[in-house]
């Protein structure tokens, strides 16, 4: 069980994250609870269903894209026991497992088990943050991020942008090339030129931007697999194989989203971020 332990970073609780984590908790009780609920009918084990157990996540994981530890895209997975763990235990834990209960019960994870759990309450987190280096390893170049990131609705911003393209390690040089099918793009940088004209070519570029960005999510299955699973990243069972939001158990796939910028632009944080546009 050593491997699943490595790198073990317990989950910071920031704004939000609490009532994210209460829900996770609240879940994993629920399935090791009652092993004839519709959930369990749902994941449809071949497996002896008194011998699987819902563990929670709560270490930050490798990985290999972001190449650091951080948190992975399920929050917990299913477990397997040769011999089902004593009720007594169960009820001793209010039916609660996490990972520091693995080796204590010699629990393996199933692989493909992974359950993202969603605040039943919210529709505003976050399904991916991608700073510079994660968004050029996705997406082939920092052009399209800082395109996504530019300042484009107050006059008095516009100087800002020659910060965005610097924190996106590129230059006006390879920013206008790859934007070369916009008009006027060379106009973007020279302040000698109405700041009205310019805000409707920096429009044009973040428009395209998050519409390229929104299309090659869409189109290119290894992309969105990263995105809404973590396919490509984490290890088994760390990716997100189930979503549960508002009582209701289904298998991840793609929902409706958007693309923003991180909330750190202002102090140099640059990140292009993906967000639901609806409850999933």
């Amino acid at each position: 069980m050593g491997k699943y332990w490595k790198g073990f970073k317990e989950n910071k609780m920031n704004k939000g994250t609490k009532e994210g984590t209460e829900e996770e908790i609240n879940f994993v009780k629920k399935l090791n609870r009652n092993k004839d609920s519709t959930y369990w009918k749902i994941l449809k084990f071949s497996l002896n269903k008194k011998n699987l157990f819902a563990v929670h996540i709560v270490s930050h994981k490798f990985g290999k894209i972001n190449g650091s530890y951080i948190k992975p895209k399920a929050d917990l997975f299913i477990g397997y026991c040769k011999e089902p763990i004593r009720e007594s235990y169960l009820k001793e834990q209010d039916y609660y497992l996490s990972e520091k209960d693995l080796e204590k019960i010699n629990l393996a994870p199933v692989n493909h088990t992974g359950i993202s759990v969603k605040r039943s309450d919210s529709n505003k987190y976050q399904i991916l943050k991608m700073n510079p280096s994660t968004f050029k390893k996705i997406f082939g170049n920092f052009e399209l991020g800082a395109g996504a990131s530019i300042y484009c609705t107050k006059i008095e911003e516009l100087s800002k942008n020659a910060s965005v393209l610097n924190g996106w390690n590129t230059n006006w040089e390879k920013f206008e090339g790859y934007f070369s099918n916009i008009r006027r793009i060379t106009l973007l940088k020279n302040e000698s030129i109405s700041s009205k004209e310019r805000l409707i070519i920096a429009r044009e570029v973040k428009t395209y931007s998050n519409y390229l960005i929104g299309k090659t999510i869409n189109e290119n299955k290894n992309v969105s697999n990263f995105v809404f699973m973590g396919i490509g990243n984490f290890e088994e069972p760390f990716t997100a194989t189930w979503f549960f939001e508002s009582n209701k158990l289904r298998k991840a796939s793609i929902v409706p989203f958007v693309i923003t910028t991180g909330s750190g632009r202002s102090h140099g944080d640059f990140t292009v971020v993906v967000k639901p546009t609806r409850s999933i």
